[in-house]
C-alpha cells in the first residue's frame, strides 16, 4: 500500500522541487535530508545543514545553503513553502495540534519578519492529509477550531484542517491563488497513509523539498 511519489513542483513553476514519496521508495533521508523529530508541536528550526533536528515540526532554510528539507506524514497535513524572490522555503507538519497551535502563522512570521518575504511573493502547497469527511474527533478537541462541523447523531465532530490552516494564511494577505490544496483525503485514498486507517499497521508518507 501507498504510492510511489506525488509531485508538487509545477505549483512552484518547478523552480523548487516538492513532492511526497511512499514509504519504501529509493529516497534515503540519512545523511542526505534534514530530518525533524516531529512531536506535533509548533516548533520551527532554521536550518543551514543536513542533520537530525530534535523536537521540530517545521524546517526553513535557503537555496543558498542547498538544503534538502524533509517530514513525515500519515493524516497529517504536510505544509510547503516557497518565496520565489528570496529563495527561502519551508516544509511544516500540521496535525490537529500544530494547527491548534499556529504552527503556519509562525513559520510564515519567519518569511516575512525575518527574512523580508513580501506576501504576494510566497507560494504554499498543502499536500494530502485526512479531509472534514472523516477527521471525526470529540468536543475536546473540536472546540478549538472554528470550521469544526458536529454529526448530531454521534455527538462526534469533524474537523475542517484545510480550511483552518487557509484561514491562517490568509491572514498574512498572501494570495488566494497563491494556496494550493490537495483534495485527496489519506483516509479514503489507499494510494496514501493513514494512521486513523490503518493503526499501528500504518506507514508514514515523506515529504520532501529542495
Amino acid at each position: 500500500m501507498g504510492i510511489k511519489q506525488f509531485n508538487f513542483s509545477n505549483f512552484f513553476d518547478n523552480l523548487i522541487h516538492a513532492s511526497i514519496h511512499r514509504p519504501d521508495s529509493s529516497l534515503v533521508l540519512e545523511n542526505n535530508f534534514a530530518i525533524p523529530i516531529q512531536t506535533h508541536s509548533n516548533n520551527i528550526k532554521v536550518v543551514k545543514r543536513i542533520g537530525v533536528y530534535d523536537n521540530v515540526d517545521g524546517l526553513i532554510s535557503s537555496k543558498e545553503y542547498n538544503i534538502p528539507l524533509s517530514i513525515k506524514v500519515a493524516d497529517c497535513m504536510p505544509i510547503y513553502i516557497y518565496d520565489r524572490v528570496t529563495n527561502y522555503y519551508g516544509l511544516i507538519h500540521s496535525g490537529w495540534r500544530g494547527t491548534k497551535n499556529k504552527i503556519i502563522s509562525k513559520a510564515l512570521d519567519y518569511f516575512i519578519s525575518e527574512f523580508n518575504s513580501f506576501y504576494s511573493d510566497i507560494f504554499i502547497v498543502i499536500g494530502p492529509h485526512i479531509q472534514k469527511c472523516c477527521y471525526e474527533v470529540d468536543w475536546d478537541v473540536a472546540q478549538y477550531f472554528p470550521y469544526s462541523i458536529k454529526n448530531n447523531e454521534k455527538s462526534k465532530w469533524f474537523l475542517n484542517l484545510n480550511k483552518e490552516i487557509k484561514s491562517d494564511i490568509l491572514k498574512f494577505n498572501i494570495p488566494i491563488e497563491n494556496i494550493y490544496s490537495s483534495d485527496i483525503c489519506t483516509y479514503e485514498s489507499l494510494l496514501c497513509e493513514s494512521f486513523r486507517r490503518d493503526g499501528i499497521n500504518s506507514n508514514r508518507m515523506i515529504g520532501v523539498i529542495k
